[in-house]
């Protein structure tokens, strides 16, 4: 064999075992950081995956990168990554998981149309699963409509040394300044190692109070264990939380515990029976509460067998004797094949909120509320934003009393952040502290007032900043049962007043449901109730006080305009007379508010209405105007969205 011959044998040798090397030292880092991954760890994921990327750039690799940043909630940065993915042709599944990723990370970022074109490379490339897509675009646009509304709140982190640069969990409310909550914080040592752990602290929440947050004493914290997740009776007589331990695969086993409050401390904890804590499972973040005629109710989540997926809402009675009866599913409403968490039961409303990861959300886990009360009519209903946002929103509660205060915990900004990415939960108060308005609250006629402290912080504003702040609510929509006030009247005029129209249209929610052809335009109509006929009437109870204010403190004058609508089942002529029905109602609410003071300043010219009357003009071409197809032109939520007045301007007289 000659020298040339020789030396090209050699060279080709060490070409393939460096291949060899190259593959194996690609493959073992990418295997290294699929293995953090089941662990739960997305940073040492991460750190693999881009030593990986220096033996080259693949799909399955750039996917891995984007369900990597994803699970650090770096949204932008992982939809880059699945974009990278795509751009490499992939094989078809590796393709179709990157553009459903790809879908879910510009929802999250509030992209909808994108979002939806997505959806639409999916259909292209999976035509046989057509009906999975089409249910998913249904669920975007319920998302998409959630986006577009939004609570007349404010949500911020809670200040003082609550929240920190590790996660700070589960809030739970003792009376109306004592807020217990779980914190990785602390640390303990184990092979001469530290080990960041979660302990349950305490911190008064007054205003001046500058008390530090205390570790609860070891009857609970118990040193060897994760102990997380209090919630406390509104007696404040019992607390139930859970205990975990990592197994092998670095996953937490957690378990519940009850502790009574007695001779002014927590007692010795003991685990509750193996029917909530079922060997080999998971029972944690646990609600004990009470609807006060059946005594204690624990509300927990677990992946205990014979659930609907992998971790379920489940229920149980605490008897009188301290025993906790056999666990009850919280049903198909509720539950789904996927995770469930953070169960709140508000006794007040008879409404549940959980935390789940449905495609009708806006991303993430979302916050849920469904009526117990009507729990085989209602299906659960995602809250609207801010309590809700593209990030992980869960373990929402709140206090009870004059004085109570509502929280939830998520990790949106400004959440902490650790090395860049949205690792961590904060605890988030929510101000004004109001539940999310539910339509058995109206109906009860218990929203006459709204926080005095808002009115207050109006009332110290200038004259061109309250007619800003009157206008940043605009449009107020104000939403009518067909044909109402006064059906199938011909007069322009009425003697009925909104308040009262609007309580009777919340009654009928239930007639309304029934008409639904299946639980997607159930959803929807249930979301139009409580999201737009309620939480309107609640804006107009504001800016009525709001407006009465303005003109008992002097002011010249003000003119308001309204608009007026009809769904076109009738003729044009009667929806015109119709709408200025309807407008005319919401002018006897204002004559009937507190005092006679609106009919005076009415009279007066100070208060002047300008009466716009639209009919059917606008009303949406998807609207039925067939009087026999009742079901879509008068119960769709197409045709109730039509039924409205809206005040759309406020301005100053000369």
């Amino acid at each position: 064999m000659n020298k040339i011959k020789i030396f090209s044998f050699v060279f080709l040798f060490i070409l393939l075992m460096k291949g060899e090397l190259f593959a194996q030292s690609k493959q073992g880092y990418s295997k290294a950081g699929d293995e953090c991954l089941l662990k739960n760890d997305p940073f040492c994921a991460l750190n693999n995956y881009r030593l990986a990327l220096d033996f080259g750039e693949d799909a399955s690799l750039c996917y891995k990168m984007g369900e990597a940043e994803k699970l650090l909630h770096n949204y932008a940065s992982a939809l880059i990554w699945f974009q990278r993915c795509i751009a490499h042709q992939p094989e078809k599944e590796i393709n179709l998981k990157a553009y459903l990723e790809k879908a879910d990370l510009h929802k999250r970022l509030g992209e909808y149309p994108a979002a939806f074109l997505s959806i639409d490379s999916l259909k292209k490339m999976d035509a046989s699963s057509n009906e999975k897509w089409n249910s998913l675009i249904a669920d975007y646009k319920i998302a998409e409509t959630l986006f577009f509304k939004k609570e007349n709140i404010e949500v911020y982190p809670e200040p003082g040394d609550v929240n920190t640069a590790y996660s700070d969990f589960a809030p739970t409310v003792l009376g109306d300044s004592l807020l217990y909550y779980s914190s990785l914080r602390f640390t303990l040592f184990e092979n001469n190692q530290k080990i960041s752990t979660s302990r349950i602290a305490s911190v008064s929440t007054k205003i001046k109070s500058k008390e530090k947050s205390k570790s609860l004493p070891e009857q609970v914290n118990m040193p060897a264990f994760n102990n997380a997740n209090a919630s406390i009776s509104p007696d404040g007589k019992l607390m139930v939380f859970s205990r975990c331990v990592y197994d092998d695969q670095g996953k937490l086993n957690c378990a519940l515990y009850e502790s009574k409050y007695m001779y002014g401390e927590w007692r010795e904890a003991v685990k509750l029976n193996s029917d909530i804590n079922p060997t080999g499972k998971t029972s944690t973040q646990p609600n004990i509460t009470t609807n006060k005629s059946e005594g204690y109710l624990l509300f927990f989540s677990s992946n205990k067998s014979s659930g609907q997926g992998e971790m379920d809402i489940w229920m149980s009675k605490r008897n009188a004797n301290g025993e906790y009866e056999k666990t009850i599913n919280a049903g198909v409403k509720i539950n789904t094949k996927g995770d469930e968490w953070s169960p709140f039961y508000d006794i007040e409303k008879d409404s549940l909120y959980f935390a789940s990861e449905k495609n009708s959300g806006l991303g993430g886990l979302d916050l849920y509320r469904i009526s117990l009360m009507n729990y085989k009519i209602d299906s659960a209903i995602a809250l609207a934003p801010p309590y809700n946002s593209g990030y992980n929103d869960l373990y929402y509660t709140r206090s009870y009393g004059e004085n109570y205060q509502t929280f939830l915990v998520s990790n949106r900004p400004p959440a902490a952040k650790l090395n860049g990415s949205s690792c961590c939960y904060d605890i988030f108060r929510i101000n004004p502290t109001v539940p999310p308005v539910d339509s058995s609250v109206l109906a009860q006629n218990e929203i006459d007032t709204f926080p005095k402290s808002k009115i207050e912080i109006f009332e110290n504003l200038n004259q061109e900043q309250k007619i800003a702040d009157f206008k940043m609510n605009f449009p107020i929509r104000l939403y009518f049962d067909n044909d109402y006030p006064d059906p199938r009247s011909v007069s322009s005029n009425t003697n009925k007043s909104y308040n009262h129209l609007a309580e009777d249209y919340l009654k009928r929610k239930t007639d309304y449901l029934s008409q639904q052809e299946n639980d997607s335009l159930k959803l929807l109509l249930s979301g139009f109730f409580i999201d737009s006929v309620a939480s309107n009437y609640q804006k107009l109870v504001e800016f009525t006080e709001k407006l009465y204010h303005v003109l008992s403190t002097g002011t010249k004058g003000l003119k308001i305009s309204i608009l007026g609508s009809a769904s076109p089942l009738a003729e044009r002529q009667y929806n015109l007379i119709l709408s200025n029905r309807r407008i005319r109602s919401l002018e006897n609410y204002w004559l009937q508010w507190k005092d006679d003071s609106f009919e005076k300043w009415i009279k007066e010219g100070r208060l002047q209405i300008n009466f716009i009357p639209k009919g059917e003009d606008e009303a949406s071409i998807k609207v039925s105007d067939q009087f026999k197809d009742t079901r879509k032109s008068v119960y769709s939520k197409d045709a109730a969205m039509e039924r409205r007045i809206e005040i759309v301007d406020i301005t100053l007289l000369p």
